[in-house]
């Protein structure tokens, strides 16, 4: 039987680990700039979007980081984050076999 891959844990965090709506928020971002085609964004381009006042480098970072260890983003460290889920239907329903 084979066996499935499990997704690896988080690493340690150096201080404060982003909180839920952040996440949510980069997330957000990342669905919009790919439903418009518009490419990889920089981790400053995510920091611009979020519309708060003040958001550390490092908390946006660590979200995407996040994101990329479920697989839904993809990270270039030259041309930034871009969102690769694909959760259309139909993509899937080309792609997957019924089982049993």
């Amino acid at each position: 039987m084979p066996q499935m891959s499990s997704i690896a844990p988080p690493p340690p965090i150096d201080g404060p680990a982003p909180r839920l709506d952040t996440i949510d928020r980069v997330e957000s971002i990342l669905r919009a700039a790919h439903a418009v085609d518009e490419g990889p964004l920089s981790l400053a381009e995510i920091k611009r979007r979020m519309g708060v006042k003040s958001i550390r480098h490092n908390t946006i970072k660590t979200a995407v980081a996040h994101l990329s260890r479920f697989g839904v983003v993809t990270v270039d460290a030259k041309n930034g984050v871009m969102w690769t889920l694909h959760d259309d239907p139909a993509f899937w329903r080309k792609r997957v076999t019924k089982l049993a």
